[in-house]
């Protein structure tokens, strides 16, 4: 898929001094090749704003098919002439990058995010309907005749047209839930309402059928699709928590009291909210999975928007403080400078103050933790920006996180622990990431009002002179609670 093409006589860099207002009225379809290709930065960088434009770019060019979302491609070689896509995590990875495409257009009004978004909603759709079995989502799907390589089990579709990928995880629903729930809260319209809400009660209805469990199609319980209270209680708290916030979308979008009733008894009954409270494993942050840490803030979104039961929310801020903050022994999350997490805990909690060091992790992302030197070079110039791959932060302290830009190349420095990522970008592989943990950050952060206006529009060299003062006339740098 390639972007609309655009006819635009002259776009300058954007004022960073223009009214909240006008930035939130948006931009026409297109914008994006637009304005990345006529606002060339000052300095050696991209503002927030159109570094988030440049993934979500490659993303549309690259890694997006039919609306759903590959993490990882493999480029061409002598052997394997054509370009294939590493896809364990494609029904996860389209959820949240539905959610992207929302808050996008929340923020921008741009009506190209919003049929972006309503795209990834079909492909959600479309990975329960080519299993050919109701309720059961398949964790990725091609054509049949498009070039393929992939490890994993597929299966063909019932009509063979398609190729599935078999074994969904607990991981996959987690992301598929929280991008219907955005969809459906913020894209959705009347129309497209009662065909989610099929697909939501199918997806749901067939795993509480199952006992708790996401029955393959082979009739066998898939390596990670364990909900039942003798595995949450023993083996895995946070699938408590991620089969509440299953049971609470379900409820809301298909307004069926069984879901509801369902979500009622494994709380009253089998003590999941508490359970839930326990959601992270505590541990030396080395070794902590990163992983869990995304799946829990996707799992806590809904369920602390939709959830007003005072005694049942405790349980929820109770698993967000354990995440965010960790205990006396060990951290969470909060040291790390992790975008989205901070923005998800300020919007939980009202608790401000930790947004600088996240919007900086934004602001030092670098492209070379996705991209190869040859793609970079080439976006630089179509875009008209430059690229110094030279880190800007100190080097790490030991047994600290280390800064993002002295990180590994990572398909999501969501997922990537920070504790043991320090190394070397320079070298090219083949492999290269789209830039979905950095997109699904900023839109969300700045359509919450978490990256203010200011910030979002101004290179690094401009940030840079606000903060030394030599910029008389910038606003403070600083967010606002």
């Amino acid at each position: 898929m390639r972007l609309p093409h655009v006819l635009v006589a002259s776009l300058r860099r954007p004022d960073p001094r223009r009214s909240r207002a006008r930035a939130l009225q948006g931009v026409v379809c297109g914008v994006v090749g637009a304005l990345l290709a006529g606002a060339a930065a000052a300095g050696d960088d991209l503002t927030l704003y159109r570094k988030a434009l440049l993934f979500d770019a490659d993303m549309e060019e690259r890694f997006l098919h039919e609306g759903q979302l590959s993490p990882k491609l493999r480029l061409p070689t002598p052997d394997r002439p054509f370009v294939s896509y590493n896809m364990p995590d494609n029904a996860y990875m389209t959820g949240l990058y539905c959610a992207s495409q929302c808050w996008r257009y929340a923020l921008t009004g741009d009506p190209h995010a919003k049929e972006l978004a309503r795209a990834a909603a079909r492909a959600l759709n479309h990975l329960q309907t080519v299993t050919g079995r109701p309720g059961l989502l398949a964790r990725a799907a091609v054509p049949i005749d498009r070039p393929w390589l992939d490890d994993g089990v597929w299966h063909p579709s019932p009509d063979g047209r398609f190729r599935w990928r078999g074994d969904v995880s607990s991981d996959q629903v987690d992301g598929v839930m929280f991008g219907y729930y955005v969809y459906f809260t913020t894209v959705a319209t009347e129309a497209e309402e009662p065909r989610i809400a099929d697909h939501v009660g199918a997806l749901v209805g067939a795993i509480v059928e199952a006992g708790l469990r996401i029955v393959d199609v082979d009739g066998n319980v898939t390596t990670w699709g364990h909900y039942y209270p003798e595995y949450v209680r023993r083996r895995e708290p946070m699938n408590a928590l991620l089969m509440l916030q299953m049971l609470k979308v379900a409820a809301f979008i298909t307004g069926e009291r069984r879901f509801e009733a369902e979500y009622r008894r494994l709380i009253e009954t089998e003590g999941y909210a508490e359970i839930a409270e326990r959601a992270r494993a505590l541990g030396p942050p080395e070794r902590v999975n990163h992983s869990d840490d995304v799946l829990i803030m996707i799992a806590l979104y809904p369920l602390l928007e939709l959830e007003r039961e005072p005694a049942i929310r405790t349980h929820y801020l109770k698993a967000a403080e354990r995440w965010f903050h960790g205990s006396v022994e060990f951290p969470g999350v909060a040291p790390e400078a992790n975008p989205l997490a901070t923005f998800f805990y300020h919007h939980w909690t009202g608790k401000a103050g930790q947004e600088e060091p996240a919007i900086r992790t934004l602001r030092l992302m670098p492209l070379d933790m996705k991209w190869n030197r040859p793609t970079i070079d080439r976006y630089a110039e179509r875009f008209g920006f430059e690229f110094d791959p030279a880190p800007a932060s100190p080097p790490p302290t030991p047994g600290a996180p280390a800064p993002i830009d002295r990180r590994e190349k990572t398909w999501s420095y969501l997922v990537q622990n920070p504790y043991r990522a320090a190394g070397e970008r320079h070298e090219d592989s083949g492999m290269e990431y789209q830039g979905l943990d950095y997109t699904l950050s900023y839109w969300f952060g700045a359509a919450h009002g978490m990256i203010p206006e200011d910030a979002r529009l101004r290179t690094p060299a401009d940030a840079k002179r606000a903060r030394s003062g030599d910029d008389p006339e910038a606003a403070p740098s600083r967010p606002q609670p």
